[in-house]
């Protein structure tokens, strides 16, 4: 077996069941974790194709999951148990007495650094253990907890409210555990150059951040994937919350409403946001941020969406209160409004297509506003066109 293996190389091929193993020519383990993980997959993969995949096959599933984890523990040991690179080596000593040259042994740095890299990657299988591993005790039960506590977390909300859609959120698990262990990598290479490791939580971090005031964009384009949560972070509260509220707004009316015609507006809120979060952030560079409302500064537009509001108001105070009273004294009344309810959504949908044809059909066009001439290039060049 090769010394000179890349541990973390060995780790990602072990995700393909049998791959590390074959990478550490280990090559009878990797026929039977292959065989034993991949044909099962195999048969249900057939039993899918031929409509015959039922409840009870379905848990034949955790069988190769149960063999790959012993894979990957098998490679842990495996690792652990691989002959080191040598702890010393010989350096060129002074002339014996006879003139001959001598040689001492002294300690290998290079090999120190090996043994502690590789120990710190293999250990940050697990998150937080590689970075307890460096005496960072603090950072490594931070995010110890952290994983253990968000997969409890969800598992448990799952089961209580019986909403399977919440195991979505364990996705969030792999992102924390890949950061768990590039974090580790990059601090023990940090330790290599003789930089001073501080044991820091990645919540101190965080708050660190903050508290100093500084917007990174890189947090405010993540947090924008979410129309809003980006120009919050900014700082801009007014028109991260409009732009929030019309998001998440536009989508309970078209569920409710089954307006689905307009769906096609989600995606272009979600990217207005989203490119408007990267352009606040230049002005927050340029010290000419300012928190202007979306829909600020037009009395008409604002007149419109309150009268919006108080119809939708009214339609579901009616809807949910004096419908329910009318179906037991008027079931004629009732069977009526149940039929012009069916055919709302389409109606309304029509009506908004229209008014919105027709404002752009009758509405005046504005004059052109004209823009004032940056000083750049252009503009020298005219200034000496003009003189």
């Amino acid at each position: 077996m090769r010394n000179s293996l890349n541990p973390f190389l060995v780790l990602l091929l072990g995700f393909i069941p049998g791959a590390g193993h074959a990478y550490l020519q280990k090559y009878i383990r990797m026929i039977v974790y292959g065989t034993f993980v991949l044909l099962p997959l195999a048969f249900m993969f057939l039993l899918a194709v031929t409509d015959n995949l039922d409840g009870e096959a379905v848990m034949m599933v955790l069988f190769p999951m149960l063999i790959w984890v012993i894979s990957m523990f098998d490679l842990l040991v495996t690792l652990l148990k691989r002959p080191a690179v040598p702890a010393h080596v010989f350096e060129p000593g002074p002339m014996d007495a006879q003139g001959i040259p001598t040689a001492r042994l002294v300690p290998s740095q290079i090999a120190e650094n090996q043994r502690e890299k590789s120990m710190t990657i293999l250990l940050s299988f697990i998150p937080g253990l590689g970075q307890m591993y460096l005496g960072l005790l603090q950072r490594g039960v931070a995010l110890m907890v952290t994983f253990a506590g968000l997969g409890t977390f969800i598992i448990f909300v799952t089961i209580l409210l019986r909403t399977p859609v919440f195991l979505v959120l364990l996705l969030l698990m792999p992102v924390l555990w890949v950061y768990a262990m590039f974090d580790a990598v990059k601090l023990v290479q940090r330790k290599h150059l003789g930089e001073p490791l501080t044991d820091r939580s990645l919540f101190e971090e965080i708050e660190g951040h903050f508290a100093s005031g500084r917007k990174n964009k890189t947090a405010a384009a993540a947090l924008s994937f979410l129309p809003g949560a980006g120009h919050l972070y900014l700082g801009m509260q007014k028109r991260g919350l409009q732009l929030m509220g019309i998001f998440l707004l536009s989508i309970y009316l078209m569920d409710s409403l089954r307006m689905t015609l307009f769906l096609f507006l989600l995606p272009l809120v979600w990217c207005y946001a989203f490119f408007d979060a990267l352009q606040q952030h230049g002005r927050y560079l340029r010290g000419e941020l300012a928190d202007t409302p979306v829909l600020g500064g037009h009395t008409g537009y604002n007149r419109l969406l309150g009268t919006g509001l108080i119809l939708l108001g009214g339609y579901y105070l009616s809807d949910r209160i004096l419908v329910e009273i009318a179906s037991n004294y008027f079931p004629q009344f009732y069977s009526a409004y149940q039929e012009i309810r069916y055919n709302l959504p389409a109606a309304l949908t029509a009506f908004l297509l229209i008014a919105a044809g027709l404002r752009l059909f009758l509405g005046r066009p504005n004059p052109p506003i004209p823009q004032p001439l940056h000083e750049g290039t252009e503009f020298t060049r005219r200034q000496n066109e003009e003189f």
